[in-house]
């Protein structure tokens, strides 16, 4: 569908000043022009306005339907899959909301992939701006039409990617999203080229895409043939996590020169696009729940009022010990498959979002019911429960030899609009690292956090092992593509060790924070990986 072409721009507000608008009001003032003070004055006035309230934002919405797993990507029998990436005006609950959308909904169609396929993905762009796709988590090539982040696709034009899917790809969650670099291609000609210099920073246009509709849940094969036999066909169901900020004039808010997205502003969150919606399950019913966070800045920490997940897979891998947790952490990005055993008598439960603050120079976030949990009718029989490693879960690298050792320190100004690591703000072409990686070994990363806020630190291509978080050992439970590094404390960093494994693929790894606003706005490098 087309933009809306009677939108009217909402006030624009200030507090707290997180976000490019800020960076762009300090140049006003700089320029210390003739038209300041009447600037100024407008300006002020708009921040008075205060946003929409959650109950506002939720008018016309009907919560309490029943919950609806995301519909599966059309896939033809050349396993091609056509995403339109356009401004649409969707149904949320039953409230009518513009947005942006792949293929005319809020929440993306469910990619299903096969290990050993080749699967084309053809992405066209009626977009006003620039777009690409990032396939989260997915152990591909970041190079040519692959996984490749550095691709472009310019409004009115199309690119079509093509994914080689290993043969032994780990089976789990993933997702994909809009990756994109800037709001227009590098006028050089070629889709893929970023011909920026370091000292030439460009924002992305991460935050604003996902935070309008453009992301989905993407599924490698079926971690259910990986348990005991008994529950290989037991109920799985997929959680796709995102929030709204939906303005006065029906619009999910945008960075623009006028308005800006505050994740600490009131937002509707949502599962699948619906409202708290209800869940059926019989007593003593056990399901395989596959959750995906896939918003642009917001955090989780999930919660299902008495009952407890037990995790059998981590961010698209199995886990190599199965825990048992009754709270579950999700950054921006994060993945977790959890099997749920409902109670043994009727009931009914709240899955809910717990109330999380990241740290001072962070947000802080309410709790949230998501959705109910309805136990209901005849009891069945309980199914074994799950211990000890998952079939196919990645080999520990506590004792791989280490070829090398780096570190990257993550940090921002006191405003929380300007992002760095190693001090440098992202570039196209330049590394934060001077020497490249080689295939075939493994490397030893630490990242501190200097800032007074979590980051949730994400690495393109690969997974790591987490061994360390503020020097507190780490058992191996799982590999993962995503860990918040902790905020620093009475000005000591927090920190985390990774290992991190180069294997079958060379080009450019990206790595960044996982809120978008914080790689747009600069958190974002990549290592070279040479063979």
């Amino acid at each position: 569908m087309s933009d809306d072409p009677g939108r009217t721009p909402r006030p624009e507000r200030l507090l707290p000043p997180r976000r490019r608008l800020i960076r762009a009001l300090t140049a006003v003032v700089l320029l210390m022009s003739a038209t300041f003070w009447t600037k100024a004055v407008a300006v002020s006035t708009a921040a008075a306005d205060s946003p929409p309230s959650t109950a506002a934002q939720e008018e016309g919405m009907t919560a309490g339907a029943p919950f609806r797993d995301p519909a599966d990507a059309e896939t033809h029998q050349d396993l091609t899959i056509t995403l339109d990436a356009a401004s649409t005006r969707f149904d949320l609950s039953g409230r009518k909301v513009w947005g942006q959308s792949y293929n005319g909904v809020y929440v993306a169609p469910t990619i299903r992939v096969t290990p050993g396929s080749i699967v084309t993905v053809h992405l066209v762009n009626h977009l006003p701006v620039a777009t690409n796709l990032h396939f989260h988590g997915l152990h591909v090539s970041p190079s040519d039409h692959s996984d490749n982040p550095f691709l472009c696709v310019s409004p009115g034009s199309s690119l079509t990617y093509s994914l080689a899917i290993p043969a032994d790809h780990p089976l789990g969650t993933y997702w994909y999203h809009s990756h994109a670099m800037g709001t227009a291609c590098p006028p050089s000609g070629s889709p893929a080229a970023q011909n920026r210099s370091a000292s030439d920073f460009v924002p992305g246009d991460v935050e604003n895409q996902i935070f309008a509709g453009l992301s989905g849940a993407l599924i490698v094969g079926d971690d259910r043939t990986l348990l005991p036999r008994p529950l290989r066909h037991i109920r799985a169901h997929t959680f796709v996590l995102k929030d709204a900020q939906i303005d006065a004039t029906g619009h999910i808010v945008q960075n623009t020169a006028t308005t800006s997205i505050n994740s600490n502003d009131p937002t509707v969150r949502l599962i699948n696009g619906q409202l708290r919606p209800v869940l059926s399950m019989k007593p003593g019913q056990t399901q395989l729940w596959r959750l995906v966070n896939a918003g642009a800045d917001i955090i989780y920490q999930l919660r299902l009022d008495g009952h407890h997940f037990t995790v059998i897979g981590e961010d698209g891998t199995p886990v190599a010990r199965t825990t048992t947790a009754d709270t579950l952490l999700l950054p921006p990005g994060k993945r977790y498959d959890v099997l749920v055993t409902a109670d043994g008598r009727p009931c009914e439960a709240i899955l809910r979002t717990t109330a999380y603050s990241n740290g001072p120079q962070g947000d802080s976030y309410p709790d949230v019911a998501l959705a109910d949990i309805v136990v209901a009718g005849h009891p069945v029989d309980r199914l074994p429960t799950v211990s000890g490693a998952m079939p196919t879960a990645p080999r520990d690298l506590s004792t791989a030899p280490i070829a090398r050792h780096r570190s990257l320190d993550l940090s921002e100004n006191a405003a929380g609009t300007v992002f760095y690591i190693n001090g440098a703000q992202f570039s196209t072409d330049t590394s934060v690292f001077d020497t490249p990686a080689r295939l075939g070994t493994v490397e030893e990363w630490t990242v501190r956090n200097l800032s007074g806020e979590d980051h949730p630190f994400h690495l393109h291509t690969s997974h790591f092992q987490v061994m360390s978080v503020n020097d507190v050992p780490q058992p191996y439970t799982a590999r993962q593509d995503i860990v918040m590094v902790p905020h620093a404390v009475n000005g000591v960093p927090g920190q985390v060790v990774l290992r991190v494994p180069f294997a079958d693929y060379t080009g450019r790894w990206l790595f960044h924070c996982h809120i978008a606003a914080h790689e747009d706005n600069g958190m974002m490098s990549f290592i070279n990986v040479v063979s």
